[in-house]
């Protein structure tokens, strides 16, 4: 067995292996994507509210505008009362969020096409390597 045979077979199963890791990644994301749907950015606006009434967040949507009351820990939060930043789910627009969805499924996504492109670049070299050897 030459040099270009053992690489060849090396650059094989870590192909595979990326392959299964990559697919796995993505499945994963998607799956995550389905349970917990699709935030959309908006700017939100937040009115303090005198007495018991608490703060009120109001922002944009596709459907109209929506408004729901803020708890003491979320207004604590709030750094820019006129404009800001926010996240609501697509398919629930009634649902808010003061800061940026995790990021756990974007790096699960980047993970699984970096995954497939290590496969790719190992089909490549075993292609290169069969003609070569």
């Amino acid at each position: 067995m030459n040099a270009a045979d053992t690489i060849s077979v090396i650059t094989e199963v870590i192909g595979w292996f990326a392959l299964a890791a990559g697919l796995t990644c993505l499945l994963l994301a998607l799956l995550i994507r389905v349970a917990d749907g699709r935030w959309l950015r908006t700017e939100a606006v937040v009115i303090d509210g005198d007495g018991d009434g608490g703060s009120i967040v109001r922002w944009f949507t596709d459907d109209g505008f929506q408004s729901r009351v803020l708890s003491a820990d979320e207004r604590a939060h709030v750094t820019n009362p006129d404009e800001e930043p926010a996240f609501y789910k697509e398919r629930e627009p009634y649902r808010l969020r003061l800061h940026e969805p995790p990021t756990g499924r974007r790096v699960i996504r980047i993970l699984g096409f970096v995954f497939i492109g290590i496969a790719a670049a190992s089909a490549v070299i075993g292609v290169v390597l069969m003609f070569v050897g």
